[in-house]
Order: structure tokens, then C-alpha cells, then sequence
């Protein structure tokens, strides 16, 4: 045999043997065919087996719509059937066969559904819903029917089952169909731009408040055309108040941001506009501008501004393109946080030193007390920036921050507003807040805040008011049993307590105007010396504070109790730190009668009998933090990481028991204008 002759019947050999093995696209044709004749048995079964009580089951329905109607001569007696009497009184039978039940339209929507649709989990509700408006319009056709025949003639019974209703048959099954596939094959995720480029991907929830970016304005040649009757525009500007039109255009917002980067993380956010720049600008502009327009993280932006920066030499592919150049450019162009004279801070860092930042910037409230001195360094530590905030203009907190403004007091007029203004202005992630006594003007504000991007974790108001109300505060620990001094705020009631005393005011801070009394003479000048005076008993022993910081749920996280071995004006200026089991009971017992979540600090006693008694609670940070901090529990890191992700499931915090503090002398050095010159801490 020549070579020729065996390459030709070698590939005769291989071309039959490949004939015995079906193709893939022959292997989905059979696979088609099959599922067609196996939804063909199925109707054909159903309906077989179906069909009787189907029938039963729509007379019954109907019977029953009729009874409602309140029409009389049309009776279900026969239960496959109706007996109409029409004007004359003549009898005729309506029977309901299989051709006017909705079995067989029922059985073909099953059918579509288990063989084209099943891979779609809405198909189920997609299905419910059709089936119910095909029984629902097959009731009418039928009731239209009997009222025709009962009220006309038998011969309009007739002519209408037959002819419209054969019409009106066809049209909700094909409705029903039409419902089926609607509902089954929507889907909320739409492309991210449409033919025209435009936008047009839904957005998450995180991304329905306004940004810090650009606001991408519309031509006349891009803007869409408008209807000569805007009946929305006139409802939202006319006749809904501006409250809830506000909430209806929020909520609309939160269905245009684009899915594939709000709802990720800074990180990742920042990774992924990285990503889509790379692509080329104009590639992705809708997203890179929904990002500029709408992100609030200082990270995420800086991140925007650099890729965009580093593509100059890519083309200019429309006008948004050159809109998110502009952007970047006015964004990296914005002057440095802390650079240059400025009303308040030291500005950055020197270059290699310090931690590497975050990118955050963290609003402080209360910056010249000792509380949020120590919060403003324990944040500067950790690598983020602070917007310093006081109402008194020589707060020295407020020389330590990169940003600072005045506020008013909390109680003052203008609070509100003023805080609103400057927070907008610097936009920071968070708030923490150092002054138990703004509690009540900042809970109002709270949902203000979250539209502007500006998270913050205030204890609940009413546990607020029980800590800063020390009559409402012992009634709480007798209620709750903790050992608390006996109290007694009336002057009926002082001299039951047991002496030696301490008289203080209900509501003071800071140990102002503490008056302690040995003699029983004495007791009542001092009690009505005091403003708003309570009197209790002096407790003996060693006087400790604990900080401590309760989870949202009600965890204690950290508690980290110090010996106030010297104090000064009522702040610890020597302090060790110590660990004990009965006195972590005995706080968490405390912190859980008041239902206090956040940081908070605990005074109390330990008697030389060992037992200990608590005075009151402070629900903010302490003037002693920084022994806290040294000793290893960052509760301020802790207590900022929940403020930002209020779902973070937040770790306990260890500490170093037997650290000792003691507090000495710093310095800020400024001038008149309150330009910083120098500094010694």
C-alpha cells in the first residue's frame, strides 16, 4: 500500500471514529430535546391528573365572588358546573371544562420555568406572581360570563365565554408570561455606562452623602431632554416640604453611585481607583467621577488625584475627562494639612519622623482639657491628623493640633451651627468628643454628621444624664445594688447620713466646690453654701479611678484601674496602675446599672477591709489617660476604630498592672496672632 493510500485511510479511519462520539453542540441538542419532551409529559401529567380538581377549586372562587357581589339566580351546586337562570327564568348549565381553566396556562408557566429559567433564584416569586394574575383574571372572565348569561341571555353567556373571553384568555397568559420573565430576569446591577458614557450603575448606601470631590456640571448638549411637564421637579420644589424632599433625593442618589467601589473599604476603594485609572481615563470616567464627586475619604481622593496626575500624557477623550483633570489638579494643589503660618498647629512632622499617617483626620472636642490633650497625642501617635476644638481660644490643645477652631460653649447659642460649619470645612472621618456636658447638643446632630461623612459614638442620652446627675446616679447603684456612700440631697435628709461628710454639687465637675465637713454643726451651712448640694458620707481607704471603654453591645473592653496617689484641682498628677479582680467587677457592675457604652472613667474607694465602693462616673475619657495609654491599652485607638466601623467586632484590651505616672510642666510657645514660634513638651 503506497504512503498515500494509508494517510487516506488513516483519516477516513479517524473521521469515522469521531463520527461515534457526539459533539458538544450535538450533546446540547439531545440535552434540549429531552428537557422539551420531559416538559411536554409533565403538562400532559399534570393536566391528566389536575385537571378535575383545578376545575372544583375555580367554580368554588368564583361561587364565591358571586355571593360577594350579592347576585342571586347563579348557583355552584353542581361543583364542576353553574346553574344560571337568566331573565326569563330559563335554566341553562355552565359546565367549566378543562379549556376554561387555568390549569393548562399554569402548567406551561411551570414548564418555562423549571427548563429556561431555573438557573435564576427569582424564578419562584417570578412564577407565584404570575400564577396568581392568571387566576385572578381567569375569575373575572368567568364572572363577566355568568353575569351576562344571568342578566342578558343565555345566548350572551354564550357569545361571550366563547369569543371574548377566548380573547381575554389569550391576554393574561401571555400578561402572566410577560410578568414571569420580568420579575426573573431583572437584575439591580445595570451596566456602569451607558451608549452615551453616562453613569448609570446603581450605588450603595455608604455613598448617598455628599463628598469632598468634584460636582460634574451638565451642558446643554449632554443634559438630557426634558419634558415639557415636570411633575416631579414641580412636586419637589412646590408642595413637598424641603425636609422630605431632601430624604427622597438622598435615597435616590443612594440607587446612581456606582456599585463596584462604594461599598469596599478605604483600602480597597483606593485600590481599585488605582486600578480603573490605569485603564486609561477615559476608559472608566464615570466611576473615577462618581468617586470624585461623592467619596469622603481623604485617602481615597489622594489616591484619585495621583492616578489621574500620572496619566497627563493620555488624550483627551471628552469633556469629563478634562472635569477630572481640573479636579485632580485643584485637589493636590490644596495647600498641605498644617504647612505654612496658620491660626492654630504645629504643622506636620519633620521628614523620617513620627509614625507614618493614615490619612485621617480626627475632630476633637475639648482640646484644652487635660482629657482631650491626652486624645489629641495618643491620635498624633498613631499616625492621624487632628481638628482641634475649644470654646476657649487659649486652649493649649488646640496649639498641639495640625487644625483648630473656637466653638461656643455647648449651652450657648450658635453651638450647633458653628460646629456644622467647621466640620464641613475640614471634613474629618470622626468626632470624638471629651466633654460629657455637649452630649446633650451633639445626640441632635447626629444624623447632620453622618450625611457629611463625619462618624461619631456618643453614649446613649439617657445614661449620659444619670452619670452627670449624681442624685439620679446613686439612685441607679442602689437600685442596681453596687456599693455606692450613703447620699442625701434634701436638707430634711442630710443629717441621716452618717458623718464625716462630703458636700458637692448633684452637677459639678472638676472638684469645684467640694466642701469636706467633720463637725455635725457645720454640716448645714455647708449644704446650703454648695449650689444644688448633695451630702454623703466620707469614705476611708485608697482612692482609685478606672478607664474603662464598654463596647456598643455592652462588653467591657478595657478596665484599667490606677491608685490617684496625688491629685491637683481634682486631676491625677501621680497615679499607679494596678490590677484587681473585685475592683473590675465592681466597675463593670457600675458602667451596666447606668447602660453606659463608650470610654468612661470610674472613681471609687477601696476600704483596707478590701471592699470597694464607687463614687461616681465620668462617661469620657480622663484627665489620666496617658498612665492608661503607657500601660498598653489603647482605648483611644479602640474607641476610634468602633467610632469608624460601628460593626467592628473590637478586641479586649490587656494593660501593664504596677506602671507608675507622674505628671510635671509643659510649654507652647506662641504669639499674639497666635502664630506657633515654638514649642517644649
Amino acid at each position: 500500500m503506497s504512503l498515500v493510500a494509508r494517510r487516506l485511510d488513516h483519516a477516513l479511519h479517524d473521521r469515522a471514529a469521531r463520527r461515534l462520539v457526539p459533539s458538544g453542540t450535538a450533546r446540547r441538542r439531545h440535552l434540549v430535546l429531552v428537557e422539551m419532551a420531559l416538559a411536554v409529559l409533565g403538562c400532559v401529567g399534570g393536566y391528566l391528573l389536575w385537571i378535575d380538581g383545578a376545575r372544583h377549586f375555580e367554580v368554588l372562587i368564583c361561587e364565591q365572588i358571586i355571593m360577594a357581589l350579592g347576585v342571586d339566580r347563579i348557583s355552584a351546586a353542581l361543583g364542576d358546573s353553574f346553574l344560571v337562570f337568566g331573565p326569563g327564568l330559563e335554566p341553562v348549565v355552565a359546565q367549566m371544562t378543562g379549556s376554561c381553566s387555568i390549569l393548562s396556562s399554569v402548567l406551561a408557566l411551570a414548564a418555562l420555568a423549571a427548563i429556561v429559567l431555573r438557573e435564576r433564584s427569582q424564578v419562584i416569586a417570578g412564577f407565584a406572581v404570575a400564577a396568581i394574575f392568571v387566576l385572578a383574571a381567569n375569575q373575572v372572565r368567568l364572572v363577566l360570563s355568568l353575569l351576562a348569561g344571568r342578566y342578558f341571555a343565555v345566548d350572551a353567556l354564550v357569545f361571550f365565554h366563547d369569543w371574548i373571553g377566548a380573547v381575554i384568555n389569550f391576554a393574561y397568559t401571555l400578561i402572566g408570561l410577560l410578568i414571569m420573565i420580568g420579575m426573573t430576569m431583572y437584575d439591580a446591577q445595570r451596566a456602569e455606562q451607558d451608549h452615551t458614557g453616562r453613569h448609570t450603575a446603581d450605588r450603595p448606601e455608604a455613598w448617598a452623602r455628599p463628598g469632598l470631590g468634584h460636582r460634574v456640571p451638565l451642558d446643554d448638549g449632554d443634559a438630557p431632554k426634558e419634558s415639557k411637564v415636570q411633575v416631579a421637579a414641580f412636586l419637589h420644589r412646590r408642595v413637598l416640604p424641603r425636609a422630605l424632599s431632601a430624604r427622597l433625593a438622598r435615597r435616590r442618589e443612594r440607587t446612581r453611585v456606582d456599585y463596584r467601589v462604594g461599598h469596599e473599604n478605604a483600602a480597597r476603594r483606593a485600590a481599585i481607583v488605582r486600578d480603573l485609572a490605569g485603564k486609561g481615563l477615559g476608559v472608566h470616567t464615570a466611576t473615577l467621577l462618581a468617586v470624585a464627586t461623592h467619596e469622603t475619604d481623604i485617602g481615597v481622593l489622594d489616591a484619585l488625584a495621583d492616578a489621574v496626575a500620572a496619566r497627563q500624557w493620555e488624550p483627551i477623550a471628552s469633556a469629563d475627562v478634562i472635569a477630572l483633570r481640573l479636579w485632580a489638579r485643584a485637589w493636590l494643589m490644596r495647600a498641605p494639612a498644617g504647612t505654612g503660618p496658620a491660626p492654630f498647629g504645629t504643622g506636620p512632622a519633620p521628614a523620617g519622623a513620627g509614625p507614618a499617617p493614615t490619612g485621617r483626620l480626627i475632630a476633637v472636642t475639648g482640646a484644652g482639657g487635660p482629657a482631650g490633650v491626652a486624645v489629641i497625642q495618643a491620635l498624633q501617635k498613631a499616625g492621624d491628623e487632628v481638628l482641634a476644638l475649644d470654646a476657649n481660644p487659649e486652649g493649649a490643645g488646640l496649639r498641639l493640633a495640625a487644625h483648630a477652631a473656637v466653638l461656643p460653649r455647648a449651652d450657648q447659642p450658635g453651638y450647633a451651627e458653628s460646629l456644622l460649619a467647621i466640620l464641613a470645612e475640614h471634613r474629618p472621618s470622626a468626632l470624638v468628643c471629651t466633654v460629657a456636658e455637649e452630649y446633650r447638643a451633639l445626640t441632635p446632630l447626629t444624623a447632620r454628621l453622618d450625611e457629611m461623612g463625619v462618624r461619631t459614638w456618643l453614649p446613649d442620652p439617657a445614661a449620659a444624664e444619670t452619670c452627670l446627675d449624681k442624685v439620679a446616679f446613686a439612685t441607679a447603684l442602689h437600685a442596681a445594688g453596687v456599693p455606692h456612700p450613703a447620699t442625701a440631697w434634701t436638707a430634711d435628709t442630710a443629717g441621716l447620713v452618717p458623718g464625716p461628710w462630703v458636700v458637692k454639687p448633684a452637677r459639678g465637675r472638676g472638684s469645684r466646690d467640694v466642701v469636706l465637713v467633720d463637725e455635725p454643726a457645720d454640716l448645714p451651712h455647708a449644704f446650703f453654701t454648695v449650689p444644688g448640694a448633695i451630702v454623703q458620707t466620707r469614705l476611708e481607704g485608697r482612692e482609685f479611678t478606672a478607664d474603662a471603654l464598654v463596647a456598643r453591645d455592652g462588653r467591657m473592653l478595657a478596665c484599667v484601674p490606677r491608685w490617684r496617689d496625688e491629685t491637683r484641682g481634682g486631676i491625677s498628677v501621680r497615679g499607679t496602675t494596678f490590677a484587681s479582680e473585685a475592683v473590675t467587677e465592681v466597675v463593670a457592675a457600675t458602667l451596666r446599672a447606668v447602660g453606659h457604652s463608650g470610654p468612661a472613667n470610674v472613681q471609687g474607694f477601696v476600704a483596707p477591709a478590701g471592699e470597694v465602693t464607687i463614687v461616681e462616673v465620668n462617661p469620657r475619657f480622663s484627665g489620666g489617660l496617658p498612665l492608661t495609654l503607657a500601660a498598653g491599652a489603647d482605648v483611644v485607638g479602640a474607641y476610634v476604630a468602633g467610632i469608624l466601623d460601628p460593626d467592628a467586632d473590637l478586641p479586649p484590651l490587656e494593660f501593664r498592672p504596677g506602671l507608675r505616672m507622674a505628671r510635671y510642666f509643659s510649654e507652647i510657645f506662641y504669639t499674639s496672632t497666635d502664630e506657633l514660634v515654638g514649642a517644649a513638651r
